[in-house]
């Protein structure tokens, strides 16, 4: 029996150049806007956290080095990318803890997210 299947790829909806020029401007004016507050990096308390953002196209790459408990004026756009920084930690359940059989999976089905990094805003200290 011959089996022939056809595939394309999907049209994707595009907005025009001048509604994506108007959408990234505004995204890049709600990115920039300066927020002052305090770095407080959770996982390594003293310690210093240094990663490298570029947010929108043809920006150039930019090196952040934060340390624990400075206060400082960070654009809103990278103060969201760190709060939204997270670690996925595994816990294996209860009910597979005692069975030694094959069939038991040998990956964890909980999942505990703890959070990273916390920048707070002096409004809010």
């Amino acid at each position: 029996m011959v089996q022939v299947r056809e595939f394309s790829k999907k049209e994707q909806k595009r907005v025009t150049p001048e509604q994506s020029a108007d959408l990234i401007k505004k995204a890049r004016k709600e990115h920039d806007k300066l927020i002052k507050g305090m770095f407080e990096f959770i996982d390594a308390q003293g310690g210093w956290l240094e990663f490298g953002y570029r947010m929108f196209k043809g920006e150039p790459l930019q090196v952040i080095k934060l340390v624990h408990g400075e206060i400082c004026e960070l654009p809103m756009g990278i103060v969201k990318h760190l709060n939204n920084t997270k670690k996925k930690i595994r816990r294996f359940s209860a009910q597979n803890m005692g069975q030694v059989t094959e069939q038991v999976e040998k990956t964890p089905k909980i999942f505990e997210t703890q959070s990273r990094v916390r920048f707070t805003p002096m409004d809010v200290l």
